[in-house]
């Protein structure tokens, strides 16, 4: 019987071994990879500007400049954001431009959004708001902190093509309109 037994333990140890064989030479895979990175996330903290146009009245315009402070721990790029919903039916223009370091951003209600980049370090924010009230405003008759009003946020990586809506850390950017205040 124990003849029988080697035999079979000998059959089933051949039979494994073929299959691995087989498994080889039909796939070729030599070797699996697997990791998990983790990467330390972009810190940042603002201390908020708070903007007050004061009384407005229809075909009004004028200029109100606020400071805002930024404090990066980490580069990165960041995408700069205006909220005009709401705004647009009480402005025939509003218009935003932010500096930050070296780097000038303009916002407005038909380019909304910015990609910066931004080294580590404590930025002081200008930011200057040009308006013009509409000859016919329609709306809320009046806002108190309206929140928010431009944001900034760390930008992923998949967001990493910014074409022309980005401005390089010397302030050089290859967006076509910044600067301007139309």
């Amino acid at each position: 019987m124990k003849t029988w037994l080697l035999i079979a333990l000998v059959f089933l140890a051949g039979l494994s071994g073929m299959a691995v064989a087989a498994n080889m030479s039909s796939n070729g895979i030599l070797a699996y990879l697997s990791y998990h990175l983790i990467l330390p996330p972009i810190t940042y903290n603002t201390i908020a500007a708070y903007i007050n146009l004061g009384n407005l009245t229809p075909g009004m315009n004028g200029t109100v400049e606020s400071t805002a402070h930024l404090f990066v721990n980490s580069s990165g790029y960041f995408k700069v954001v205006l909220h005009h919903e709401g705004l647009d039916d009480v402005f025939s223009n509003f218009t935003v431009t932010i500096t930050i370091g070296n780097q000038t951003v303009t916002l407005n209600q038909d380019k909304d959004e910015h990609i910066v980049y931004l080294m580590p370090g404590n930025y002081t924010v200008s930011i200057t708001v040009y308006y013009t009230v509409r000859s016919n405003p329609k709306g809320p008759l009046g806002a108190v902190n309206k929140p928010p009003l431009v944001v900034i946020k760390p930008v992923g990586e998949h967001e990493g093509d910014h074409g022309d809506n980005y401005t390089a850390p010397n302030g050089q950017g290859s967006d076509k309109n910044q600067g301007s205040e139309d």
